[in-house]
């Protein structure tokens, strides 16, 4: 098992998709580009920076965010009560957001914990007939859960509040 202190750039652009703050990003990937040809020069680096300082001292090159485990936990919401979801994670397939048919809800604490195969967000999910957020690396496992709420309406935007 590959361990990761950081989100990857995909995990990242996963985030910025469900609408998750690019200024809430505690690291930050650097990629530096050759003056000449504003081609990269090199592999990314990961910079123990936030983002929203990183992009100003690193202007000249290609700066993206990246979020640590610590970060994660963070964006998650603390306590859900009755959030409902129609959408769950089909872990026997390709792992891809599906509908589940009918409504149930979320209520209780957000909890990250491991099973012996994988890493597991839980919300105490009484009722949940879908699959739990999950893999063997825990930072995916939070991406996971961060895409399944936003994918059932849950605002990543600061607002912390249910779509309408």
């Amino acid at each position: 098992m590959k361990t990761n202190i950081a989100t990857d750039k995909l995990q990242s652009q996963r985030l910025l998709h469900c609408g998750v703050s690019a200024d809430t990003a505690d690291m930050s990937w650097r990629t530096i580009l050759c003056p000449s040809d504003n081609e990269p020069w090199g592999d990314p680096q990961l910079l123990v920076l936030p983002y929203s300082v990183a992009k100003d001292i690193y202007a000249g090159d290609y700066v993206e965010p990246a979020w640590s485990l610590s970060a994660l936990l963070g964006l998650l919401p603390k306590h859900l009560d009755d959030f409902p979801f129609t959408k769950w994670i089909d872990l026997f397939g390709e792992g891809e957001i599906c509908e589940k048919g009918d409504e149930d809800t979320l209520n209780g604490d957000v909890q990250l914990c491991h099973n012996g195969t994988n890493w597991i967000v839980d919300y105490d999910w009484d009722g949940f007939t879908g699959t739990l957020p999950q893999s063997e690396n825990p930072i995916e496992a939070c991406v996971q859960a961060i895409e399944l709420l936003h994918a059932n309406g849950y605002k990543f935007n600061g607002t912390n509040e249910k779509e309408q």
